[in-house]
């Protein structure tokens, strides 16, 4: 039986960084038995350091598959689309790897990724690098909690990944969706704190949804949920991590599912109707600057396709 990534069904962690890289031409052989020998290497170090709880996700882009694994293709794997509406922009630049690693010590995903990147350098061109961290107990920049009811255990096993009768030679893989949020932090706080509970639909200090009284029915917690009318979850397991600088910080959005389609569904709904209306309230305060789409393979398939 495959044996998926321990990363895309992991816990949240305290640190996390995300590699996303280019591939250089002809060296598609090496980057396959590379790809092949990182998960090894994570579950090494994760034995090594057991109270890390060190865990890696590395994922393929759609314009890159077919140079690495011309063989068979995920089901509908397409390119992230940006999308546009009004004045609202979720743009899209492509990336052909992206590796995340996460851990609860600092030091040991250092040394992860330094030993991971050794692997990759003389293969890919690193693009871009995201260090985000868990902030204040699981909350988001904006001070409140990102995902006060997501899916646990076997559930988030069958939203995330690909079952042996969907797609048998790629099941336990999980379609992957990144996207970076910019938070303009000096507006966000000189709203009042009933304001932006308003705007999230949920109260700042503890997470729960306003009463159906008080809930706007554009509000975040309402056009960004994860649970419809019935309780029944979208098929979307959300990694969400905020990262932040001086000058720049925001959240940077990762969602693994089984369903191709499902997070640009859900992103669908956030933009509101083509008349720029209905949107979610909090795009008010935040503008995504990149997105992209990937493919996580299960580890068998990493490692059975790494002498290819």
């Amino acid at each position: 039986m495959a044996r998926e990534q321990v990363g895309v069904c992991a816990e949240p962690n305290l640190h996390g960084l995300l590699l996303l890289m280019n591939a250089l031409d002809g060296h598609e052989s090496a980057v396959r038995r590379v790809l092949g020998d990182i998960p090894g290497l994570i579950h090494k170090l994760a034995e090594q350091f057991s109270e890390a709880n060190l865990n890696a996700v590395v994922a393929i882009g759609p314009g890159y598959w077919h140079s690495l694994y011309p063989h068979v293709r995920p089901a509908e794997f397409e390119p992230f689309s940006p999308l546009s509406v009004d004045d609202l922009a979720m743009p899209a630049i492509p990336y052909d790897v992206l590796l995340k690693i996460r851990a609860d010590r600092y030091d040991v995903l250092h040394l992860a990724i330094q030993q991971c990147y050794q692997l990759l350098m003389p293969h890919l061109e690193l693009v871009e690098q995201t260090h985000c961290f868990r902030f204040m107990d699981g909350r988001d920049l904006t001070g409140f909690i990102d995902q006060p009811l997501p899916p646990r255990g076997r559930k988030k096993r069958e939203l995330a990944l690909i079952n042996e009768t969907q797609q048998p030679e790629l099941a336990q893989g999980s379609y992957l969706f990144y996207q970076r949020y910019r938070l303009d932090l000096n507006r966000w706080q000189q709203l009042t704190q009933s304001q932006q509970e308003a705007i999230i639909g949920q109260r700042k200090l503890d997470g729960q949804q306003l009463p159906t009284a008080q809930l706007h029915e554009h509000s975040h917690a309402v056009k960004a949920a994860v649970v419809d009318a019935f309780g029944q979850y979208y098929p979307l397991v959300f990694q969400n991590m905020p990262y932040g600088q001086l000058k720049s910080q925001g959240l940077v959005i990762l969602a693994c599912s089984a369903d191709p389609s499902a997070y640009l569904a859900w992103l669908s709904r956030r933009l509101g109707d083509s008349a720029g209306q209905n949107y979610d309230l909090l795009l008010d305060y935040v503008q995504a600057d990149s997105g992209a789409a990937f493919f996580a393979p299960s580890v068998s398939f990493l490692e059975d396709c790494a002498a290819i």
